[in-house]
């Protein structure tokens, strides 16, 4: 079973009876969000952090979600890079079509290529 957003809070401010809306503020998420999937509400409880940076719901998650916090933390960590030239610096989402009606996000270090 993968974690959910409240595990990663409780490794972040400690085991308590409740959590609050500043413990998920302290630990730099929020409290809601959508699923990346099926656009959903969901809260720290049952949202899943997924490899692609999104979160997800539980019937989303598959095999996207990270199996413990330290998982999830090295992921979190490690340096994205845009996929078109490699850089790790100055990247941002763009947004991009996917297809005839939809739309998707994609990493861009804005340089224009090819070069």
């Amino acid at each position: 079973m993968p974690i959910t957003i409240l595990d990663y809070v409780k490794s972040v401010v400690g085991d308590k009876d409740l959590y609050t809306a500043e413990d998920c503020l302290t630990s730099g998420v929020d409290i809601l969000g959508g699923c990346q999937g099926c656009q959903v509400t969901i809260a720290v409880y049952n949202a899943y952090p997924s490899t692609s940076g999104y979160w997800r719901c539980a019937g989303c998650i598959g095999d996207d979600g990270f199996a413990t916090v330290a998982d999830f933390t090295a992921h979190e960590t490690a340096a994205a890079a845009c996929p078109a030239c490699g850089s790790t610096g100055n990247l941002s989402e763009t947004r991009i079509t996917t297809g005839a009606r939809a739309e998707g996000y994609a990493l861009d270090c804005g340089q224009v290529w090819p070069p």
